[in-house]
């Protein structure tokens, strides 16, 4: 089996884990709180992007895989990073800004995601060696998904026109 199968078999076994452990026992929490509540413990999960950097020291990743591909991807985390964490502020400070900074961080970050598999397998990343950043693609990517997508989910439903007539 190559890297990518074995790739595939375990951010599929993350993914289930993370979702069982959600409904079993986040998910009751989640649901009763409001939209600032729910989303600032997973935006503050996503302020760790940052670790996305340690792509471009020197050392971590094969030589042979292209620099420019590993500055994409870090760079991209990166910035994903800091708008969550420029979203967090601003929900902790109760802001006016903080959604539309979470609308921000949500289209970074979800750019972000879309465009590091494609730039990744085009460079070789996953036939590479990685060494200990292949923890973090097999632990710590699949939650930033399901985080990312829960965070949407939330946001459309703070945002829909129903909510907020109920609330006027």
């Amino acid at each position: 089996m190559n890297n990518l199968a074995y790739l595939a078999i375990q951010f599929t076994t993350a993914i289930a884990l993370y979702l069982v452990i959600f409904r079993i026992y986040l998910q009751p929490w989640f649901r009763a709180q409001t939209f600032e509540a729910a989303t600032l413990p997973l935006l503050v999960l996503h302020a760790f992007r940052y670790l996305g950097l340690s792509l471009v020291v020197n050392g971590q990743v094969d030589a042979t895989v292209s620099r420019d591909a590993l500055a994409i991807m870090a760079w991209g985390d990166y910035a994903s990073g800091i708008c969550a964490l420029i979203a967090v502020i601003a929900i902790s400070l109760g802001s006016r800004l903080a959604v539309p900074l979470v609308i921000l961080f949500s289209v970074a970050g979800i750019g972000d995601l879309l465009t590091v598999g494609p730039t990744a397998s085009n460079a070789g990343v996953f036939e590479a060696d990685i060494g200990a950043m292949w923890f973090l693609l097999v632990i710590y990517a699949p939650i930033l998904l399901l985080t990312h997508i829960y965070i949407v989910v939330r946001l459309v439903a703070h945002l829909s026109p129903s909510r907020r007539a109920s609330t006027s």
